[in-house]
């Protein structure tokens, strides 16, 4: 009788045991799955950072080639967190890849341009996005810049006004028409809902896939790289830019800043201004297209010396087609998404950010919750090793 008493005892600690087991690896994955899981791998996305809300946005791209892989989904990161969040507005832009977007934060607003959907046709659209609201709307203004894509454009905090530049048209975008190459900067007034063709002196030249960034110190925007004039596929070198351009919205004028070191001729490459250090960040990119030569290097460039360092950095991130932006609460530089040169085979999706402090890039865990089969699977894992617990013990006790 005393033995049945036992026996019962252990079953019922047996229970517990398992039920304990059970409420821990519950609350374990709850607590280790607390951000979200990282978006797919991105191509041909935009992203600002938000200063009000301290978040980086990204918006479109794609995950794989092919127009069928575009994505229409808007993302915020919060690097304190670690966290992504799928804001899944309702209405949302037509465009899905090359497009361009700045964040205007006077009136705390992203404010978007041009792009490619899945369709494959260029777009000349300006879309207004407010975080507060989690709402996309289309704006409509009396003027717009052409149709366009691979074109680039940041916000001059000084001027309250959003540059854009150049881009382009390929026919393979837009059937019917022949390839069309800009040259115009054009400012945008969200207050207004106005686009002004700014008809600079300066730049005798139309960039597409360069990029710009504002400084604010300076109250410069700075451009880099990018190719001209030719045809997309064209390998030929002297189409492809090495200068660092400066534009002056005050005086509408562009300058070529020569600099005896500077980084090569290169494309799909990033860009980032690092307020706290007052440097303009560049990373990696390719040399041709098509030749998918990868640029293992960040370089910074202090406007104040016109000075461009080759900063060989630790744990450098080798990539093209990435896109980044600089958190100003946390001092550092957001990378995220791109491929390698492999004809488009590897596309990623890690957050990597620089410290130009320290020199440094740190990759971002990302914390993969387990699925429901990974979930039952591990039940009759905990329930065996509770069980062979009870045995033990009984064992013992006979």
């Amino acid at each position: 009788m005393k033995k049945n008493k036992h026996k019962k005892k252990y079953l019922i600690f047996s229970a517990v045991l398992i039920i304990v087991n059970l409420l821990y690896v519950t609350i374990s994955i709850s607590a280790d799955c607390a951000p979200t899981p990282y978006p797919l791998a991105k191509v041909g996305h935009s992203m600002a950072y938000d200063s009000v809300n301290d978040l980086i946005i990204v918006y479109g791209g794609h995950f794989a080639s092919g127009s069928e892989n575009r994505v229409y989904d808007t993302r915020a990161y919060d690097y304190n967190n670690n966290e992504w969040t799928n804001l899944n507005p309702t209405i949302k832009p037509n465009a899905s890849s090359w497009l361009s977007m700045a964040y205007d934060s006077e009136s705390e607003k992203l404010i978007l341009f041009g792009g490619v959907p899945k369709e494959g046709y260029t777009l000349a659209e300006t879309w207004i996005y407010d975080y507060s609201t989690n709402t996309w709307t289309k704006a409509d203004p009396n003027t717009s810049p052409g149709l366009r894509s691979s074109h680039v454009m940041a916000y001059d905090s000084e001027s309250d006004m959003v540059i854009m530049h150049g881009g382009i048209v390929e026919a393979d975008y837009y059937p019917g028409v022949i390839d069309i190459h800009y040259n115009d900067t054009w400012a945008y007034d969200y207050n207004t809902d106005t686009w002004t063709d700014m008809s600079p002196t300066g730049l005798d030249v139309g960039l597409a896939e360069s990029q710009m960034v504002y400084d604010t110190e300076s109250d410069r925007m700075i451009m880099v790289g990018g190719y001209f004039v030719s045809p997309y596929g064209n390998p030929l070198e002297e189409y492809y830019a090495t200068e660092t351009w400066a534009y002056d919205y005050n005086s509408n004028t562009w300058e070529n800043i020569t600099t005896t070191i500077h980084p090569t001729h290169r494309m799909d490459h990033a860009l980032a201004y690092d307020s706290e250090s007052d440097r303009t960040i560049l990373v990696g990119g390719h040399i041709i297209p098509f030749d998918y030569t990868l640029e293992d290097e960040t370089w910074a460039f202090d406007y104040n010396t016109q000075t461009w360092e080759d900063m060989t950095p630790t744990n450098q991130p080798i990539r093209l087609a990435h896109q980044m932006a600089y958190d100003v609460e946390s001092d550092l530089v957001i990378l995220f998404g791109g491929l390698n040169s492999s004809q488009y085979s590897i596309f990623y999706n890690e957050i990597y950010t620089y410290d130009y402090n320290n020199n440094n890039w740190t990759v971002m865990s990302q914390i993969i919750c387990p699925t429901e089969t990974d979930f039952f699977f591990m039940l009759p894992m905990i329930s065996l090793f509770s069980i062979l617990a009870v045995i033990v013990v009984l064992r013992r006790r006979n």
